[in-house]
């Protein structure tokens, strides 16, 4: 944030002269002004920040489509997510082994 040039600063008179919202304002003045909600609206679902290694190549391919490329990218892994939750659950014995099916429904190589 800038000040203004044309911005006048207050005087020590001005200063002194301040009083709280609450001395001013009717209560219901003050109940206004203090209930407004301020900054970025709550998402109905948070983003959480994480830290991963990746493939130089592919975080270059996806700063290059330019600003955005994050959420591109994480809706390029929800739909990958949809995919393995539409997969049939395995045995909790098998849990933490790779699954047999890829993305997209095709069998993994190897």
């Amino acid at each position: 944030m800038t000040i203004e040039d044309d911005t006048a600063e207050l005087t020590e008179v001005q200063l002194a002269e301040m009083r709280p919202a609450r001395a001013v304002l009717t209560p219901q003045q003050f109940e206004a002004v203090a209930s407004v909600r301020r900054g970025r609206p709550k998402a109905q679902a948070p983003k959480v920040p994480v830290t991963i290694r990746l493939d130089a190549d592919v975080v270059e391919t996806y700063k290059a489509t330019g600003d955005g490329w994050q959420t591109r990218m994480n809706e390029c892994l929800s739909r990958g997510a949809q995919e393995l939750r539409a997969l049939p659950k395995t045995h909790p014995r098998d849990r933490g082994k790779k699954p047999s099916v890829g993305l997209g429904g095709k069998a993994k190589a190897g």
